[in-house]
């Protein structure tokens, strides 16, 4: 049996701290100075052994399991996230009181997470670790002492409790793990602070010199803007849904870069804009949108009222708004890049065919398809008109176009766009290339949104075996593109196939964010067509409890997937003879529907689709 280092014992509540603890404890180096020092688990090793955290999936019987109480056996501490949620835990307090009574108690350590020690209604501490145990092994009423770091506001913080825990499981001195935690924060600090100078003195150098000399300053812009870009470049990080941006030692970095930038420069407003400019790119880059609209309007604070620098900020704001779906945002933006542009500028061009784009992308938000295909083909036209290489710019543009059309229900338009936008991307990137794939993998849904599914089929071998080539197995794309897959193949009349896929894409998602995760309730709702198509109504009907659990959590009672999903639980039920059943379900449906949105074209459509299923 393998040794662990530690055992985490938590409530799936605290997911995202665990995922954190346990990457900083299996990633953390001792210092050299410790290692070989004898301690009560033998010499000191550079790294910790591996840490056990793995309780996903606990029996049902009210037992914890004898892999779980092998690790147990097999661990050297206990590890306690401690939170309201963990302390009404029935596991995390079996697994103290299993690891108490095959370790004693000294080697319990605990993580206050949230809650408060000894408060009725924040209790975070479970009782096992809240009392002592007897000799008969048997939870008494004497009261334990937990060894505890505390990460929260205003207490030990996540450094100092991290220290504080690794102090605990090594069994070495929490004060040499503290002075060296000390000193290479001041090594990347004093790294951070040279780099800032050298950047801020050829930065204020280039501005200088180029004072008086229009051709100069223009090559010296360049190579700044280069510069710039390379920055951008090195922080950006390859795949935001399995690397955490915020556990990154980049964005440390990146943080004390923005505060530079808005703070040491106030008397170089031009140089400290265009550094923060940077900064919201990269934030942007690491999928931290509100980080990046601050910097962004810091930005734009420190420009003159017009120009081209203040105009394309304002767009990259209208970028971060589009992402995070709030129109209004965008729409200020779209109009301060409007207000910020000279027409007559060299520019312009290039903002205009921008501001189409960010116009097109803003109607598809307000649910005004027409006007965003108009809009999207008109950026597409100014795009063709602009110098140098602009194939990368069209196959984006082609692509929300295409989206466009298909929200209109004009898939032949779609298809056409996204097979010229997959010609421009193989052309500037090559085949095997995301861009190329995902270019395919829209032309597969257009397929099979008009029956195509043998065609379809086809693209999406095409776009996995990319994928395959291009990413790691757990990427969020393949998981899309192994969804996509499995409808077809229901659809195809391979719904065990099907299947397959499926839950090959919900391994994935639950890997990635957790067992109740929205994309795992769509990927449970389209496996529950795969196993009506089988014939199987019970496992359907099992399908669409878990889609619905998932639902309520995320989305609430009152959603239009709660609508989707029931007039799925009718076809089911008809599909399986059970009509009575499938006559309440669309009633359900439609009452729901009617307090959502009680438009008769909204209406009309869940009454149209329940009359189709009494017609069988």
């Amino acid at each position: 049996m393998r040794e662990y280092a530690a055992f985490i014992s938590y409530s799936h509540a605290d997911a995202a701290t665990v995922r954190w603890l346990h990457h900083r404890l299996e990633t953390y180096r001792l210092p050299r100075a410790l290692v070989g020092r004898e301690t009560r688990f033998g010499p000191a090793a550079r790294r910790l052994p591996p840490v056990f955290r793995d309780r996903d999936e606990l029996p049902a019987s009210g037992d914890l399991g004898s892999e779980l109480r092998a690790a147990l056996a097999a661990a050297r501490t206990l590890v306690v996230l401690c939170s309201p949620r963990a302390a009404a835990s029935r596991w995390v307090n079996e697994e103290v009181l299993s690891f108490k009574r095959l370790h004693g108690e000294d080697r319990v350590l605990a993580l206050i997470v949230s809650g408060e020690p000894g408060d009725p209604e924040q209790e975070c501490f479970p009782p096992a670790l809240r009392f002592r145990i007897g000799a008969d092994g048997a939870l008494s009423d004497t009261p334990a002492e937990p060894i505890a770091a505390d990460m929260r506001p205003g207490k030990d913080g996540r450094r100092l409790a991290l220290l504080k825990l690794i102090a605990g499981i090594a069994d070495v001195p929490l004060d040499a793990l503290v002075r060296r935690d000390a000193a290479r924060r001041q090594r990347r600090l004093l790294w951070i602070t040279a780099g800032s100078l050298a950047i801020a003195v050829l930065t204020i150098g280039l501005a200088i010199y180029a004072e008086g000399q229009r051709r100069v300053a223009e090559r010296q812009r360049q190579l700044a803007d280069r510069s710039l870009a390379f920055l951008i470049g090195t922080f950006n990080i390859a795949n935001p849904a399995t690397e955490n941006p915020r556990t990154i030692t980049a964005l440390t970095i990146l943080q004390r870069a923005s505060r530079s930038a808005a703070t040491d420069l106030s008397d170089q407003p031009g140089v400290s804009a265009r550094l923060l400019r940077a900064t919201g790119e990269i934030y942007y880059n690491l999928g931290l949108p509100q980080e990046a609209a601050r910097d962004y309007r810091a930005a734009l604070s420190r420009l003159p009222a017009r120009g081209e620098e203040r105009a394309v900020t304002a767009l990259k704001l209208a970028s971060v708004a589009y992402n995070r779906g709030d129109l209004a945002a965008m729409r200020r933006a779209i109009a301060a890049a409007v207000a910020a542009t000279d027409q007559g500028a060299r520019y312009a061009p290039a903002i205009n065919a921008a501001l189409a784009e960010a116009r097109g992308r803003a109607d598809v938000l307000d649910g005004n398809y027409a006007d965003a295909q108009r809009n999207l083909a008109e950026a597409a036209r100014l795009l063709t008109e602009l110098p140098g290489d602009q194939r990368e710019a069209l196959g984006r543009v082609w692509m929300n176009e295409a989206d466009a059309w298909g929200r209109l229900g004009r898939y032949d338009e779609a298809d056409q766009l996204f097979a010229a936008a997959a010609a421009a991307y193989q052309a500037k990137f090559g085949r095997d290339h995301v861009s190329t794939a995902k270019a395919i993998q829209n032309r597969a849904f257009v397929d099979f949104e008009l029956g195509r599914v043998a065609i379809a089929q086809q693209r999406m071998e095409q776009v996995l075996g990319i994928f395959g080539r291009v990413l790691e197995p757990d990427h969020p794309f393949v998981a899309a593109s192994l969804l996509l897959t499995g409808r077809i193949r229901t659809a195809n009349g391979e719904p065990d196939r099907a299947l397959g896929d499926l839950d090959r894409a919900a391994a994935i998602y639950r890997r990635l964010y957790g067992a109740d995760a929205p994309a795992i309730g769509d990927v449970a709702f389209y496996a529950a067509e795969a196993e009506a198509a089988a014939g199987r109504t019970d496992a359907a009907l099992g399908r669409i409890a878990t889609a619905k659990a998932i639902y309520d959590e995320a989305y609430g009672p009152d959603d239009p997937d709660q609508v989707e999903l029931l007039l799925l639980r009718a076809r089911v039920l008809s599909g399986g003879g059970r009509a009575g059943e499938a006559r309440a379900a669309c009633r359900s449906a439609l009452s729901l529907q009617q307090r959502i949105d009680a438009t008769a074209a909204a209406v009309g459509g869940v009454r149209d689709q329940c009359a189709r299923l009494g017609q069988r």
